[in-house]
């Protein structure tokens, strides 16, 4: 096997574990939907959001990759966001 096939296989190691996070990351974010509804509080939250996205992006070690990991948390959070209103809209249109 070349080194480039192995650093596929490793890719595709870490994408798996991306995807088994990411989906557990979404229940929990339907979870907080519910709890946001049930109470009447807004999904969005910016001081919420920054905080997270601060301490994410301090626990990267590599002063270059910075950027990359707040763009990516800042993705994920827009992921949770729509995924929390798609469960809100839906849990309206089942209460009718």
């Amino acid at each position: 096997m070349s080194r480039h096939e192995e650093l596929r296989r490793e890719i595709d190691e870490i994408d798996r574990e991306l995807m088994r996070l990411f989906e557990k990351r979404m229940q929990v974010s339907e979870e907080i939907a519910q709890y946001k509804y049930s109470r009447d509080i807004a999904v969005f939250d910016s001081s919420r959001e920054k905080e997270v996205i601060a301490k994410n992006v301090s626990l990267i070690e590599k002063q270059e990759l910075k950027l990359y990991g707040e763009l990516f948390i800042k993705n994920l959070m827009g992921l949770s966001r729509k995924h929390q209103n798609d469960s809100i809209n839906h849990m309206k249109v089942s209460q009718k």
